[in-house]
């Protein structure tokens, strides 16, 4: 009998659900959050950027990062999500792998899938969907 995972995330929190038959209720089976995807401010790095001097004069410039403290956790939270994705795999424990998040996130999943969770895909949902409930997510799941 195959299995299939639902994994339904944003950058910030996700949720996996089982789906042992088709039409059978969706079980969760693990959540992750990651705090300082959503908190400007409160984490050490979200400080001011760095700062450099102007060598003809005394003007001070911003130093801009090459990638975003946003990106970069929503980047290391896939990985998470990846490798947690990954272990099941491995495990056996699920033979298909649906995804749902917003199609920013769920791009930046894609691009972090190792060939062969990839291969495990048959369906993606590009929208944010991490507030409804089982009952709602059924509905969005493809056939």
């Amino acid at each position: 009998m195959s299995k299939t995972w639902l994994l339904v995330a944003d950058a910030a929190k996700a949720r996996l659900f089982e789906i042992s038959k088709k039409g059978a209720d969706l079980i969760e089976i693990a959540c992750f959050t990651d705090p300082d995807s959503r908190s400007p401010g409160q984490h050490p790095e979200h400080g001011r950027l760095g700062r450099t001097n102007e060598s003809a004069n005394s003007a001070h410039h911003a130093i801009e990062p090459r990638t975003s403290l946003r990106k970069k956790h929503a980047m290391q939270f896939a990985d998470l999500l990846c490798d947690a994705i990954r272990q099941g795999r491995l495990g056996n424990q699920y033979d298909h792998l649906v995804l749902m998040a917003p199609p920013r996130f769920l791009s930046v999943l894609r691009d972090r899938l190792d060939e062969q969770a990839l291969k495990c895909v048959v369906g993606e949902v590009p929208s944010d969907l991490l507030a409804l409930s089982p009952t709602e997510l059924r509905a969005y799941l493809p056939a």
